[in-house]
């Protein structure tokens, strides 16, 4: 599935949640999972959940996350009517454009949503799509 002119709608309470997230995690980065709902280009997230990151090395550049976390996210999700529709990362004191090695790891049916998180709180947010064979910039609906 190819988008083009992607959408992410992710409302107040759930940028606060992910905000408070990334600070308590800080100045180490958080990651986990999207849930919500996705139809022609249009993904609505409805619920955030933190995960453990399997590779904290600050210098990659991936959105892995352990393969077991993934299959009970699936299961969750569908347990509340909801799909996995993309994954979160809170990066410390950078922000980031997913590059070759996250392109490879990526799914094109995910939104990665990519915080930039200071001391002061989140100073960006940001998300990106797979589509064919590169990532684009995703429009924020706040």
């Amino acid at each position: 599935m190819l988008w083009s002119m992607s959408q992410l709608h992710l409302p107040q309470y759930l940028r606060d949640q992910l905000g408070l997230l990334a600070n308590l995690g800080y100045p180490h980065e958080t990651c986990g999972i999207l849930f919500g709902k996705q139809a022609h280009g249009h993904v609505s997230v409805q619920r955030v959940e933190q995960l453990a990151h399997p590779d904290p090395d600050p210098a990659e550049e991936l959105f892995d996350l352990d393969p077991i976390d993934l299959i009970q996210a699936g299961t969750q999700a569908q347990r509340h009517g909801l799909e996995v529709v993309g994954i979160w990362r809170a990066l410390p004191d950078r922000a980031h454009a997913p590059g070759e090695r996250a392109r490879r790891t990526a799914w094109p049916d995910y939104s990665y949503l990519v915080l930039s998180v200071t001391p002061s709180g989140v100073s960006e947010l940001h998300s990106w799509r797979l589509d064919r064979s590169q990532f684009t910039e995703e429009e924020l609906q706040l």
